[in-house]
């Protein structure tokens, strides 16, 4: 009699009878073992951590919180958070009570257009379709017209060029006094070092060779993560972390004066893709100063 058992459970388990039970001596289908008479002799393996979510969540901005520290709070970052969200493309400051989409894991969410195919979509944000496909348990091709879908990993486009950080600093109130020199030159030997050109990220990864990734801000953690050693002190050669942005900031130790300030070279200070010298005095930059990779 045909009861309908695949041929593929039949060749794991040996012979199955017109009730569907094993009576030969039994085999292994995934993490179940069965013996003869379909006795479970392993039971299927029991997950020990809470399953990754597949679904974008909408969340409210709180008093206090930034883009930065909302990335770090959910394991994303805040690029990743401004590809999601298209209000924060050409601003990146948020307030309390917004609302914002945020993705389950590090990647970008996209709500779908009627013009959007899954290749066009893998190739805008630089991943494999079948990554689309799979992580959205999508049935078919056929995109649905204003679904949201979860890329994961995915990189979008380039951030309109910011403000030049000393003009964001005046306008806070925080900025000024720091003797500035606009340079005509020049970039570093490692110039194919990944980082997108005119940010201060891009030109401090020509002068260093730059091994770990993220966003200004974060780079003292990242390295010191890679055994870089790092400190309060600066040092000619080494990188000046501050958070004097969103993103954070950095830096190129030029040289360390007698009186205890400090000469840094940097690009995106007096504006988008140009290089600036600037001497900084010990305190100046208060709790904005993270500190230096050596």
């Amino acid at each position: 009699m045909d009861r309908h058992v695949p041929a593929y459970l039949t060749s794991r388990l040996g012979t199955v009878n017109a009730e569907a039970v094993v009576v030969g001596e039994g085999g292994t289908v995934g993490d179940v073992s069965l013996g003869r008479y379909s006795t479970i002799i392993k039971p299927v393996a029991i997950p020990t951590s809470a399953p990754v979510s597949h679904k974008p969540w909408t969340y409210t901005v709180r008093m206090g919180e930034t883009l930065a520290s909302i990335a770090t709070k959910y394991g994303v970052t805040v690029s990743q958070i401004r590809w999601s969200n298209t209000n924060l493309y050409s601003n990146d400051s948020v307030a309390t009570g917004d609302q914002i989409v945020l993705p389950p894991i590090p990647g970008v969410v996209v709500n779908v257009k009627s013009s959007d195919t899954l290749d066009a979509l893998a190739s805008k944000y630089q991943v494999d379709p079948q990554t689309i496909y799979d992580f959205n348990r999508l049935r078919s091709t056929d995109l649905v017209a204003g679904t949201d879908l979860v890329i994961p990993d995915g990189v979008g486009g380039a951030f309109p060029p910011p403000p030049a950080l000393y003009q964001l600093l005046m306008r806070s109130g925080s900025g000024g006094g720091y003797p500035v020199k606009v340079l005509g030159c020049c970039l570093g030997p490692y110039t194919a070092n990944g980082f997108p050109v005119g940010w201060c990220t891009y030109y401090v990864a020509t002068k260093r060779n730059v091994t770990w990734r993220g966003d200004a801000g974060f780079w003292y953690q990242n390295a010191s993560a890679q055994g870089y050693a790092v400190g309060p002190t600066p040092k000619v050669g080494s990188i000046m972390v501050t958070w004097e942005s969103w993103a954070g900031h950095v830096a190129y130790v030029e040289a360390v004066n007698a009186d205890g300030s400090w000469v840094v070279t940097e690009m995106n200070w007096v504006a988008f893709d140009v290089i600036n010298q600037r001497t900084i005095k010990p305190g100046q930059l208060g709790q904005r100063l993270v500190g230096f990779i050596y």
